[in-house]
């Protein structure tokens, strides 16, 4: 079929009424020209001038007419195509007879589909995507002919692809980002969220969280989501906010939300997107650097003012240390120098007067020596239960010669059974000093009390009286401080070192108890010293880490005997341990010392540096010897192999829960 007017006369021809109409109306859409203005030459250039390919094929499938966009979509002349079939535009790959067969079927039974798309695989080795547009025509003859409009839609279809690509994988990156990411309206509304969010407040669906209301559902403070979002909307807010969120089970986090805010095409907010970042962690991780500062602020703080103790002890001691010297050189220069001279009573007065410089330093140099060794730790307490009855009745005794020499009466009064956990040389060391002190004080015809009693809150109670001379109030501050080394001569001219107070403060502190003095110059003096009496509870939680099974279950058979009804459990190695403890904390801790990746002393100092058990009572069991190694107190207690039931009962009773 040869290009000429035939072809819009024929097209024309095929049209009825109805479809001459709509051609009329779709070119008056673009031209404003009326139906009688639809003439052939129109038609002509509208078929050759549009961008769309046009294939008229009549019912037999043959093709009866093409425009020049149809070839060249094709990538055929007018003359390879016009009365061939229409399927000639197919490649190989493509099964030829079956479209052929469906296009007849279509045209037979007038159910050709009127809009669709389809990937057209050409003779030409090209593969194209088109809109197929399609109307039937019936011609005077009642003869069918199919005009198809097809469309290139190729590039819209790769946009479409590569949007949809984008799409799926913006929603992967969405759906799995490690950090939580939503979407809410202004209302509180949730309209999107990713598995992070649904992870971070604990709930187990998406719609859960579609549900929530998230001014009253995850806000700690609904105020705080308000403000916070009066300030996005103003554009005050800049940085991340830090917020409070409640989860699903009522647990708060602190998270840092990065927002953004949403805007519709004509600039009005209509939501916030944004992104939380769980910041719990972070913040405690804070909490333990300030802790952990302050401790170093404190600790620079105190050796500061120990450093300056020491300055001034030295200062202090140096000059005590030398005193004495003077004497004995002095008086061991006249007795080498005049020795001739001399007569007996003056050589044994000299020989005195050396004697007693001599005793002086001893006692100053044995006094610095305990009283170092108290403050540093480097005396190792043996706490055992004690009887303050029979403790304070030799003290009485060991000082009755002394008292009986000056006319001084010693009384006591302690009841029967008073049972104290505490080291007995130590506190045998703080009552002679306190007696010895009292008796040097106190006139001929005086009296030095010890009485002990328990007061409301059943601390136990102890006080040393006198009825001396007194101390000035201006002094009694002075009297527990090393640095002040207070000292004064006895009623009969003894000589202190001025060191045994702060020794006796020390060795109250290592007891966990306090001292204190209480005085009126002309009347006397008290010193009161209070002790946490024992207070025996059921030992509820006992943790026992060995990495010896034997060793757990003897261990665990004694202290179901000493403690009945505690609860047992048990740890391999030190690591284990601390773990166990972060969430289940023990009343009691039993430990050996060898043990793989961590030993006994690197537990207990873990153990110590922790503040929820840093009192906690510790045994430390092992066959070496640790006293060396372990400053033990009232809290930390040494147990030598093998144990047996007796050793272990007793370091119990000596333990405060």
């Amino acid at each position: 079929m040869h290009r000429s007017s035939s072809i819009s006369s024929k097209i024309t021809s095929l049209m009825n009424d109805r479809e001459r109409t709509q051609v009329a109306e779709s070119i008056e859409h673009y031209s404003n020209a009326g139906l009688s203005r639809v003439t052939p030459d129109l038609l002509e250039m509208v078929w050759d001038r549009t961008q769309d390919g046009m294939l008229l094929t009549d019912s037999d499938g043959l093709i009866v007419a093409v425009n020049a966009a149809f070839c060249g979509l094709t990538g055929m002349s007018e003359q390879e195509l016009v009365g061939f079939p229409f399927t000639v535009i197919y490649d190989s790959t493509t099964d030829r007879k079956a479209v052929f067969d469906t296009y007849l079927e279509l045209v037979r039974s007038q159910r050709i589909p009127r809009k669709y798309e389809q990937e057209l695989h050409l003779n030409s080795g090209h593969c194209v995507e088109v809109e197929i547009i399609t109307s039937t025509l019936v011609d005077d003859a009642q003869e069918t002919y199919v005009l198809t409009e097809y469309r290139d839609i190729s590039d819209r279809k790769r946009w479409e692809r590569a949007m949809h690509l984008s799409e799926v994988r913006y929603r992967s990156l969405f759906e799995n980002a490690v950090l939580p990411m939503y979407e809410s309206t202004i209302d509180g509304k949730l309209t999107n969220a990713n598995i992070a969010m649904m992870q971070l407040l604990g709930y187990d669906s998406f719609a859960e969280l579609l549900a929530l209301n998230l001014e009253t559902d995850v806000y700690v403070h609904p105020e705080q989501r308000m403000s916070f979002l009066d300030r996005i909307q103003s554009g005050t807010e800049t940085r991340p906010a830090e917020l409070q969120l409640k989860r699903k089970d009522g647990s708060t986090i602190i998270v840092l939300a990065h927002t953004r805010i949403l805007k519709d095409e004509n600039g009005l907010v209509i939501g916030f997107e944004g992104v939380l970042e769980n910041i719990a962690e972070q913040k405690e991780l804070e909490q333990q650097v300030q802790a952990n500062i302050k401790k170093l602020e404190a600790n620079r703080e105190e050796l500061t003012r120990l450093n300056a103790q020491k300055d001034k002890i030295l200062a202090i001691v140096s000059h005590d240390l030398r005193s004495p010297f003077s004497s004995i050189l002095g008086f061991c220069d006249l007795l080498k120098s005049e020795f001739t001279t001399l007569t007996d009573k003056e050589k044994l007065e000299y020989i005195g007067f050396i004697n007693e410089a001599a005793m002086q330093q001893l006692a100053m140099v044995n006094s610095i020596l305990d009283w170092s060794r108290i403050e540093t730790g480097r005396i190792n307490m043996r706490v055992q239960p004690l009887d303050l009855r029979s403790l304070v009745s030799t003290v009485a005794t060991s000082m009755l010669g002394l008292a009986m020499k000056k006319g001084i009466a010693i009384r006591y009064t302690v009841p029967e059974e008073t049972i104290l956990p505490a080291d007995e040389q130590l506190i045998r060391r703080l009552l002679l000093n306190l007696v010895g002190n009292a008796l040097k004080f106190t006139p001929a015809n005086g009296t030095v009390s010890i009485d002990v009693t328990a007061d409301t809150a059943g601390q136990l109670v102890m006080s040393v009286s006198d009825t001396g001379v007194g101390i000035p109030a201006e002094d009694l501050g002075k009297l527990f401080r090393i640095e002040e080394k207070y000292s004064r001569q006895g009623l009969q001219g003894e000589n202190g070192t001025g060191l045994g107070l702060p020794m006796c403060y020390e060795i109250m502190k290592k007891h966990n108890g306090t001292i204190e003095a209480v005085s009126e110059e002309g009347r006397g003096t008290s010193f009161i010293l209070t002790f946490n009496k024992l207070v025996r509870s059921t030992c509820k939680k006992v943790l026992v880490v060995d990495d010896q099974v034997g060793n757990r279950l003897i261990i665990s058979r004694f202290m179901k005997r000493i403690s009945e009804g505690s609860e047992i459990f048990f740890a391999e190695t030190a690591k284990e341990a601390l773990t166990m403890m972060a969430t289940n904390v023990p009343d009691l801790i039993i430990t050996d010392y060898h043990m793989p990746q961590m030993n006994g002393l690197e537990f207990l100092r873990a153990v110590r540096n922790d503040e929820r058990t840093k009192n906690m009572p510790v045994i430390l069991v092992s066959g070496a010897n640790l006293e060396e190694h372990v400053h033990t107190d009232m809290m930390t207690k040494i147990l030598r192999k093998p144990i047996n039931f007796n050793e272990l009962k007793g370091v119990m009773q000596t333990i405060q829960f």
